[in-house]
């Protein structure tokens, strides 16, 4: 009785009571705002960062470069440089734990720009692109930017002032300091001055292409213009293997400012030394008619570096530069190549590098060269000249002196053509050139419009260069000029016909284009074994 009973009480035992519901997840901690989120500043100087949705005080730590306050009133943090550049973060947490890093970037600016920068030019009708990439460099060549930095200064769209007027433009200028600097963004206001400066033909040449493939650093040419006494220089000069730059400067010893006006092609660097010819043949050619150039005043005391072109092995770089003094003192064009991180002033007085022994240096007479009379009659003779060749060449200066300038280049040439109709029927009169000398480019102005021809070499062919249709009894005045390309081989024909020419260049690598593909031989047939 008593085992059931004691059996019954076991079974009627309350169950132990369920364990209390597991507590709801405390809820996640959202992280602080930080306004700037990050902070780039200069030594010593102090930054104001606002901390947003915290709770309760905040607490921040940093790193060595700098120092911080906690206003907890506002929730701000006064962010204090010491004198050691580099990159900190402070580090900022609320009682709850929500926390935020703000980087802190402590460096100098990348450079700094010009608030106002005067460009003085000259020309009738400026090209507006020419003018607004004249506006950007005058920019770039104003402002100073650090090793390691980079300037950015837009081409902005203006409309070029009227001869002895000006013009005004802002232009947003960013250096970036690629992790080196602080970006700096700005603007300069460029006042524009078309100044009225009559056109020159300039009577002297300078030609620099000695020694034409640069193996050391030094100066490779020095020539001094005069006022009134205006100069062209041409430069042509490629790199073997070391990295260094091409440096044009623009030096005066006399006493007081000379302003210099000078028209400006220059190409490269390139390893293509065809196209680099064409670029300065070709600019040159439409700038020069126009007058378009910018004035610089170089002061006896600061030389003016023109450019400053890096080359890597094998790349080009060339220019032709009309040199106008305007008043004031000689001035010296000197062309220099130029370590890495060298400071080519310093070189200006220095030796000549050695020559080549190629003797393409040297100053040459362009007064009386370079402009020629022909006549074409229809029902007559083709008529032609040729140019670029030995003979004629022009005259050096210096009677004892070896240097030549075999194929004219930086010789502007000009083609006075006299075209007459006597017929009583509409002819076609076709302008052509044909190659004598190898491969070969070209740009022809003719009555002011640009020819730009492309790369041919195929000396039994003519190619045109423009048509002509003649009325009855019509007589014509046909005015051409062109300029030789660098890296291009001459003589070069230039002629008139009636019978039609090659309309188009061919492909560069066609068959009778400047560099046909090797032709795959087919494949020898079989021959038989013996037995």
């Amino acid at each position: 009785m008593l085992t059931v009973l004691a059996a019954v009480l076991l079974a009627q035992v309350t169950a132990p009571p369920s364990p209390p519901p597991a507590s709801s997840p405390l809820p996640s901690v959202a992280p602080l705002q930080a306004s700037p989120a990050s902070v780039g500043m200069h030594p010593g100087t102090t930054t104001i960062a606002r901390i947003t949705s915290a709770a309760g005080a905040l607490t921040a730590t940093a790193g060595p470069l700098i120092t911080v306050t906690v206003d907890q009133a506002t929730q701000t943090l006064a962010i204090t440089a010491a004198g050691q550049l580099g990159h900190d973060t402070v580090h900022v947490t609320d009682q709850t734990g929500a926390a935020v890093d703000i980087p802190v970037f402590v460096a100098q600016d990348a450079g700094s720009v010009p608030n106002a920068v005067t460009l003085k030019v000259t020309g009738t009708p400026m090209d507006p692109a020419w003018l607004s990439s004249q506006i950007s460099a005058a920019v770039s060549r104003n402002a100073t930017v650090h090793p390691g930095a980079t300037l950015a200064a837009p081409s902005p769209s203006i409309a070029p002032p009227q001869l002895g007027t000006s013009a005004n433009v802002s232009v947003p200028v960013q250096i970036s300091g690629n992790g080196q600097y602080l970006d700096v963004a700005a603007t300069t206001s460029v006042t524009v001055q078309n100044v009225d400066v009559e056109p020159f033909a300039p009577p002297t040449l300078m030609y620099d292409d000695d020694p034409e493939h640069l193996a050391g650093d030094g100066v490779i040419y020095r020539g001094s213009v005069t006022a009134g006494a205006p100069s062209r220089l041409y430069y042509y000069h490629d790199n073997t293997s070391d990295p260094r730059r091409i440096v044009v400067a623009l030096s005066s010893s006399g006493n007081r400012t000379s302003p210099v006006q000078i028209i400006d092609s220059t190409a490269g660097p390139n390893i293509d030394v065809m196209s680099v010819g064409h670029a300065v043949s070709r600019d040159y050619l439409l700038m020069k008619p126009r007058n378009e150039g910018v004035i610089y005043d170089v002061d006896p005391s600061a030389p003016l570096v023109l450019h400053d072109v890096p080359m890597s092995s094998r790349q080009l770089v060339a220019g032709t530069l009309g040199i106008n003094v305007l008043s004031g003192g000689p001035v010296t064009v000197t062309v220099l190549a130029v370590a890495p991180g060298a400071d080519p002033l310093a070189m200006l007085a220095g030796p000549l590098l050695p020559r080549d022994g190629h003797n393409r240096s040297g100053v040459f007479q362009l007064t009386n060269f370079g402009t020629d009379s022909l006549a074409y009659t229809v029902g007559g003779n083709d008529t032609s000249i040729v140019y670029g060749d030995r003979d004629p060449t022009p005259q050096n200066v210096d009677p004892a002196s070896a240097g030549r300038d075999y194929g004219d280049y930086g010789v502007t040439h000009t083609f006075l053509f006299s075209l007459s109709n006597p017929t009583s029927a509409p002819a076609n009169v076709y302008l052509y050139e044909r190659p004598i000398g190898g491969v070969v480019r070209s740009s022809f102005l003719v009555d002011g419009r640009l020819a730009d021809m492309g790369c041919v070499r195929v000396n039994t062919v003519r190619y045109q260069i423009a048509a002509f249709a003649l009325q009855p009894n019509q007589r014509y005045q046909l005015n051409v000029q062109t300029m030789t390309d660098g890296g291009s081989n001459y003589p070069l024909e230039v002629g008139l016909t009636a019978t039609p020419p090659e309309p188009v260049v061919p492909a560069i690598s066609a068959p009778d284009g400047c560099f046909p593909k090797p032709q795959t031989l087919p494949a020898p047939s079989p021959s038989a074994i013996p037995f």
